[in-house]
């Protein structure tokens, strides 16, 4: 399933860039629902620390419940303080963070964090009802969504460049 496909991609990269486990190694993703809620239990089968942003806290919460998640952060220097500490320690721990993820990529960016892998499991396919534009809630979105479309399409579009510059 989607679980073992994922665990085998980051087997596949332990053993291609880091001599065959993720212990020690700091892998910053975004998006827990659908296929992105496999990352962080994979990362951590290999032994990696895994940094999720997630927007909706359900979602963080419902892999909190099947255990596919260790941690749940609001703060987003708390959670990169508590990544970096399992990284040093070794120790394979998943943790996510409720935040745009431009938001958790400018704060490594600022704190001079540079993660060992950096993927996206955001639904930036569909700008209008699957990608959240940076300054603005879950809830905002949703108003702005249903009342201005165009509008919420535009502002997910230039959040979109700016991750897509941060992750390069």
């Amino acid at each position: 399933g989607i679980v073992q496909g994922t665990y085998e991609t980051y087997a596949e990269l332990a053993r291609q860039h880091f001599g065959g486990s993720l212990k020690g190694t700091l892998n910053v993703t975004a998006g827990l629902g659908g296929m992105g809620g496999a990352q962080p239990l994979a990362i951590t089968m290999n032994e990696g620390v895994a940094l999720c942003a997630e927007m909706e806290e359900w979602r963080i919460d419902k892999r909190l419940e099947t255990r596919y998640l260790d941690e749940k952060h609001k703060n987003i220097d708390a959670a990169i303080d508590a990544a970096i500490r399992y990284k040093n320690e070794g120790n394979g721990k998943s943790i996510g963070v409720l935040c745009n993820v431009v938001d958790l990529l400018q704060r490594l960016i600022e704190r001079n964090i540079t993660p060992d892998t950096l993927t996206d499991q955001t639904s930036a396919h569909d700008e209008l009802i699957g990608y959240f534009p940076q300054n603005m809630s879950v809830e905002e979105a949703k108003q702005l969504r249903e009342s201005n479309p165009e509008k919420y399409t535009k502002l997910s579009l230039d959040t979109m460049a700016r991750h897509v510059e941060q992750m390069l």
